[in-house]
This record gives structure tokens, sequence and C-alpha cells, in this order.
């Protein structure tokens, strides 16, 4: 397969589309912690590779290795989203995992 990534690496929620997408992919999207990210790059990041999109910055698509860095699942290869299931129980919707 070509023109597309299994790991996307973020911070805060994704829309319904990627969600369904990983699902359908078996892709995952992790999240890590916003505020020290500075500290996280100097620490963690081995190798910066730019794939496709160069003249868009940031928003290029980008190979990045890291070592031991900090991340958690937000949405996996089943389409079970973490936002999804934490707001769900705050509001005390029952919420069925997908396994």
């Amino acid at each position: 397969r070509v023109g597309g990534s299994l790991v996307m690496l973020a911070k805060g929620n994704r829309s319904t589309q990627v969600t369904q997408a990983c699902k359908t992919h078996g892709g995952f999207y992790l999240g890590s912690i916003g505020g020290p990210a500075a500290r996280l790059a100097q620490d963690c990041i081995t190798k910066v590779e730019v794939l496709e999109y160069e003249e868009l910055g940031m928003e290029a698509v980008w190979k990045i290795e890291v070592k031991n860095f900090p991340a958690f699942i937000v949405v996996d290869d089943k389409g079970n989203d973490f936002f999804e299931i934490v707001n769900a129980t705050a509001l005390g919707t029952p919420v069925q995992i997908r396994k």
C-alpha cells in the first residue's frame, strides 16, 4: 500500500473519519503530552525525514524515529476512541469497547 500512514502522532482528538480510517486500515493514532514537547523532542527524537509535500512545512508528511517516547493510544485499530470513551463515561453513557 502507498499513500497512507499506519501510525499518527499529535495532540487532541481527531474526526470520525480518522477513527474510521484507523479501523478500516489497521492504523493507530497516538497522543502525547502537549506541554513539554520541546523536551520530548530533545530527548526522544533520533531522526527526522520529510517524505512528501516538503513545501507544506510542518503540515508535510514526516517520518520521525523516536526512542522511549511517551505516547498513549488515542484511537486503535478497532476504532476505539479514547476521547469518545472518556466523554461518554463522564456523561454516564455506556460505551462498548471493540475487540
